[in-house]
């Protein structure tokens, strides 16, 4: 009798464990269903940051408009997975994650650059993932208005005068230390800084005399000092569109590129591997700066409805409206649109990559190999 009773509670704890097991992301057992249907269940969204970041702020602003216009209007339930500077998150994603269209991501430019680099603590790859919806943002340099009161060929003059804080030449500051090697400005980067916010408030008091924001914090912080008297906007970091060609910032349509800046001083326009790397990094880091994916080997109907989503989602006016803030005033990608600025971004030749590798070990003593 007691053998008995004991076998009964084995089987009843094994049936349990085989029901905990099917829960990853919805507590469903249709995962692989072809007829699964979002009704009633949950989506998991895998944001690599901690809570508070930019990327965490927009994964929010976006789950109830995801739960609004994927068919079965799922809850969707966001999971914060920090470390890495992102790495440690989508790796998990990758590697963890089941693929059974219940589990998406969202990655921004510091997941990006570091993949296109093939960083060594990258274990994820960006190709094994079908991509939803993307954004751009954008990047405004900026400096004192005592060192731009002579024109920019004034400024690129200067030696051992210009100051740069920043937070490490592998996240986005490397595009703007890229900007001024293109430009061939002398600048020493003092970098270990927290975050953009420290690193204005370096600039405001003193201690840096060239800086850069990107467009939200930039209108929202650095735009009342240009009124003051305080800065003066230099070039804007410029977006590449589908063809490779740096263009104006949309939402500075009145700032020069540095490609239009170059032209004017030396009379010819950039090239070289500082040019290329310049660009590639622009596209990766801001041209497409967050994107949310899912499992390619997702079920094929979960990543359509998926995607239909997003195709709704786009033309819903209250999401044009509300999220002016959230993106910036960009507008977002989708389908064939978002595919072509994928591959725009993230296809780096391999002189270029060697190129950037040698420039972070030369100038930073950054080995990417041990990173």
């Amino acid at each position: 009798m007691k053998i008995n009773l004991f076998c009964i509670l084995l089987l009843l704890m094994s049936v349990m464990l085989i029901g905990c097991n099917t829960m990853e992301a919805t507590g469903t057992e249709n995962d692989k269903n072809a007829s699964t249907s979002y009704d009633g269940e949950t989506i998991s969204f895998v944001v690599p940051f901690q809570a508070g970041g930019g990327t965490d702020v927009f994964a929010r602003f976006m789950t109830p408009y995801f739960a609004k216009h994927i068919e079965g209007e799922p809850r969707v339930q966001v999971e914060n997975i920090p470390g890495g500077a992102s790495i440690t998150g989508t790796n998990e994603y990758a590697n963890s994650r089941s693929p059974n269209g219940f589990n998406i991501l969202t990655s921004s430019a510091s997941s990006h650059v570091p993949f296109i680099l093939e960083q060594s603590s990258v274990d994820y790859d960006l190709d094994d993932f079908t991509p939803l919806i993307g954004a751009p943002s954008g990047g405004i340099v900026y400096t004192k208005p005592e060192l731009a009161k002579d024109g920019m060929e004034n400024l690129l003059s200067l030696e051992n005068e210009l100051y740069y804080a920043g937070i490490s030449p592998t996240g986005l500051d490397l595009v703007t230390l890229l900007s001024f090697e293109v430009l061939e400005m002398d600048v020493k980067a003092v970098l270990g800084y927290e975050g953009r916010g420290p690193s204005r408030v370096a600039f405001e008091q003193g201690e840096s005399n060239i800086d850069y924001q990107t467009t939200s914090a930039y209108k929202s912080n650095v735009e009342n000092l240009v009124e003051e008297g305080n800065a003066v906007p230099l070039y804007s970091l410029g977006q590449v569109d589908q063809d490779g060609n740096l263009i104006r910032d949309p939402q500075f349509p009145e700032l020069p590129t540095i490609e239009e800046i170059y032209i004017d001083i030396y009379g010819t326009e950039p090239s070289g591997e500082a040019w290329e790397a310049y660009k590639q990094t622009v596209a990766a880091s801001y041209s497409l700066n967050k994107v949310i994916w899912v499992h390619k080997d997702a079920p094929d109907h979960s990543q359509k409805i998926l995607q239909q989503g997003m195709e709704n989602l786009i033309e819903d006016t209250s999401f044009e409206e509300e999220s002016q803030d959230i993106l910036e005033g960009y507008d977002a990608f989708v389908g064939e649109e978002l595919n072509n600025q994928i591959e725009q971004s993230f296809s780096i030749s391999s002189g270029t990559k060697k190129w950037i590798i040698e420039y972070l070990q030369l100038h930073y003593d950054i080995d990417i190999n041990k990173l």
